[in-house]
């Protein structure tokens, strides 16, 4: 298992240890343990998965053996992993007077910004930066009120980004309470 760009695959079995067609078998299994992450039962992503060995016997094997065997070999092997979760990020462009560039970089770090660029044209001052998008929620008031409706921003997709480890046990606490009451 290793990280990568999306979901792949393979085998490299050699001499016969498992016959070929329990492969999907197992695949089947790590794609349904994909499903249930470790980190609060979020799915996983962006994992190459290689079968390298195993074993067979000509009664006890089956499809679902093997199911059952890539899922717990997945979930073995995330066990000595490093997981993280992830969140959503968002490009965000403010432009405002420039007088109330202060207010708006304080702002922007309460919302664990990071500030990629700052551009100011004569009076007008243009911020770009990746926003966590669980952290704007609330973007569009709080920016008429710092600049009393003087200002305006889009937003466009972002890519996911490591969650802090200090609200990720936040959250995994929060998903579990969750899946427990229902």
């Amino acid at each position: 298992m290793e990280p990568g760009e999306g979901f792949s695959f393979r085998s490299a079995v050699v001499g016969g240890a498992i016959p070929g067609k329990y492969i999907p078998s197992i695949e089947k299994g790590v794609q349904d343990a994909l499903q249930r992450g470790p980190l609060a039962g979020y799915p996983l992503q962006d994992l190459h998965v290689t079968v390298l060995d195993g074993s067979y016997h000509d009664v006890d094997s089956s499809d679902l053996a093997f199911r059952a065997a890539g899922a717990l070999a997945l979930k073995n092997a995330l066990e000595h992993a490093r997981p993280g979760l992830l969140e959503p990020t968002r490009h965000l462009k403010v432009r405002a007077p420039a007088r109330f560039t202060g207010d708006l970089l304080g702002d922007l770090q309460t919302r664990r910004a990071r500030v990629q660029g700052i551009d100011t044209t004569g009076t007008v001052t243009t911020i770009t930066a990746l926003v966590p998008q669980a952290e704007l929620h609330d973007y569009s008031a709080a920016l008429r009120s710092l600049t009393g409706d003087r200002a305006a921003f889009s937003v466009t997709a972002g890519p996911y980004q490591p969650v802090p480890d200090h609200l990720t046990r936040k959250i995994i606490d929060a998903r579990q309470e969750e899946l427990a009451q229902g």
